[in-house]
């Protein structure tokens, strides 16, 4: 029995040990999706054969940060890592966060110690120090960037120089996180020479059409596994619609559902709860190319009915006056017929040449 005192939320009226749908990258509730096994196989083989520079892209809500979670987990001891997740107005900021990550210094350090107030030539110059002592240890480097789109322009192009520090060895790697934009910002003149670098390119999709349901119920036995609510077909497949296959908008429209059946004390999810959530989230369906071609068609459709009705409108508004102008060209006299026009006489056929000669009159010849 709930204590009186006690709280009831839709965790507790579902049997939930916590809330399925958070938007916390916590790893137990990774889904392995097609397109993300795919994105994570190619970048774990990029870092094991240490490229330089791996290029990551995805929309917002599609997991990618969670996806670089996972793969980190997955590497050994003499891979030491820097996960950068926060935007950076310079590149000192960010060689000062991978150096702590690393444990070449301290927090310490950056308040008040030798590298309060260090240059970016001293700042690389101890990451290069660094990264020589790892051949000794046949270890390696690997800073991942993500948001990368926000870091401003030169400090991508100083991204560069950074994923060159370790020299010919490949001690250190980088891998660039970020939207779709980052791919854009790289295509520049000036950034070209890191897009080059690149080994990788991957872009994470969203999940595919049957594979919502899958996520759904995935989410749902990591929360527990004794759940007492269940979503219906109708259910996922609005689901699907609505969100596009992208995780996040999925876990919106779920997490607030479930509080939608938890009020109305309904054991189970169906498309008119989901529709309910859609509305109090303001979720519409994404349009697709055919959906945007339909709606310019109808705009263009309903601006020729606005044009027909106007013209309807003007012609009695000033239907006198059209019919004043209309009498006024019938009273006109009808103009007087042209004279017929003179044909041609025809032409005289002339003699042939010979004929010609022997018509002229005697006299010398050449």
């Amino acid at each position: 029995m709930i204590a009186p005192t006690e709280e009831i939320t839709y965790e507790t009226f579902y049997g939930l040990n916590e809330k399925p749908f958070s938007l916390s990258s916590d790893l137990k509730f990774l889904y392995h999706s097609n397109a993300h096994d795919r994105v994570a196989q190619e970048l774990l083989s990029a870092i094991r054969r240490h490229d330089a520079v791996v290029i990551i892209t995805g929309d917002t809500g599609l997991g990618k940060t969670m996806l670089c979670r996972a793969v980190l987990e997955q590497l050994d001891h003499r891979t030491l890592t820097s996960f950068v997740t926060d935007p950076f107005v310079s590149i000192e900021d960010l060689v000062k966060t991978v150096l702590v990550d690393f444990g070449v210094i301290s927090q310490a350090d950056l308040a008040s110690g030798r590298m309060a107030h260090a240059a970016l030539a001293d700042l690389t110059a101890a990451l290069r120090e660094f990264l020589q002592s790892l051949a000794a240890l046949e270890a390696f480097a690997v800073v991942l960037i993500d948001e990368a789109q926000r870091l401003p322009a030169d400090a991508l192009e100083q991204v560069l120089l950074l994923s060159s520090t370790s020299g010919e060895q490949s001690l250190l790697q980088v891998v660039l996180v970020g939207q779709p934009r980052l791919v854009e910002m790289l295509n520049r003149a000036e950034l070209r020479p890191l897009a080059q670098r690149a080994s990788v390119r991957e872009a994470l999709e969203p999940l595919a059409e049957d594979e919502v349901a899958g996520y759904v119920l995935h989410r749902l036995a990591v929360a527990s596994a004794n759940a007492r609510v269940e979503f219906d077909d109708a259910a996922f497949g609005r689901l699907n619609e609505l969100s596009a296959g992208v995780p996040l908008v999925v876990n919106l429209l779920c997490d607030r559902a479930l509080m939608i059946g938890y009020h109305a004390s309904a054991n189970g999810i169906g498309v008119s709860t989901i529709n309910r959530a859609a509305d109090d989230l303001d979720i519409r369906p994404p349009q697709t190319g055919a959906g945007r071609m339909l709606r310019l068609m109808l705009n263009a459709l309903v601006l020729v009915v606005l044009m027909l009705a106007g013209a309807a409108a003007a012609a009695v508004v000033f239907r006198d006056r059209v019919t004043q102008t209309v009498g006024q060209w019938e009273a006109l006299p009808t103009p007087p017929r042209p004279p017929p026009l003179r044909q041609p006489s025809p032409l005289k056929a002339l003699p042939p040449p010979d004929a010609q000669q022997d018509s002229l009159p005697p006299g010398p010849r050449l």
